[in-house]
């Protein structure tokens, strides 16, 4: 076994039994809790933050800015390029992974009792595709690579992202582990295309001027 394969391993293992843990004995009672004790500005924040979530004001702002930048700064529309990949990437992942799993979201535990996984039963409707996160993977990818592309705006894109995740604990959309995944799997991807970014040309000017 190569020493790249033992350090994924290494860090796999202990990642695999934080998620199960998460999942037996920390998503319910977050969730009912999250239920109880909801208050108007929690959700105005949350609902905000789920707006700004969206995958298409990412996918969308990326793709102008390599369309405009194409000719004249090739190196920064490739750039932009990779931050595309990276939500897209993460995002058709994460969606097939919804599918597959087959998770029931809180509501269905909280309205109906409903908390068993139906894996492979192809459930098409949003109640049933809790896990992972779709969100925590666009956050992720915003915090990620809009730092590498914009480093004077890192504390914001970090915000930006991680308050995008958490957004969906807040509304009670998804569960902590849902979360947890699709943060690690959106990160997972955007340090592959982070490494894959010609230079740093934003480091200096701070814009695509």
């Amino acid at each position: 076994m190569s020493i790249r394969s033992l350090s994924l391993l290494r860090w796999f293992v202990p990642l695999f039994t934080v998620v199960s843990c998460t999942i037996w004995w920390i998503d319910e009672p977050v969730a009912q809790w999250m239920h109880a004790n909801s208050t108007v500005w929690l959700r105005a924040i949350g609902t905000a933050l789920d707006h700004a979530g969206q995958s298409h004001w990412v996918l969308g702002y990326s793709a102008l800015i390599a369309i405009a930048l194409w000719r004249t700064r090739r190196e920064i529309a490739r750039n932009h390029l990779l931050l595309f990949a990276s939500v897209a990437i993460s995002g058709i992942i994460a969606n097939i992974i919804k599918v597959l799993a087959g998770r029931p979201r809180p509501p269905l535990a909280i309205e109906s009792g409903i908390v068993g996984w139906e894996p492979l039963s192809w459930h098409m409707e949003f109640l049933w595709h809790s896990f992972p996160s779709g969100h925590a993977t666009t956050g992720l990818c915003i915090a990620i690579m809009g730092s590498a592309l914009y480093p004077r705006l890192s504390p914001l894109m970090w915000i930006l992202g991680v308050g995008i995740a958490i957004s969906r604990v807040v509304l009670n959309v998804h569960y902590v582990s849902d979360v947890m995944v699709g943060s690690l799997l959106g990160a997972a991807v955007a340090i592959v295309m982070r490494g894959r970014l010609t230079h740093r040309p934003l480091r200096s000017h701070g814009s695509p001027g």
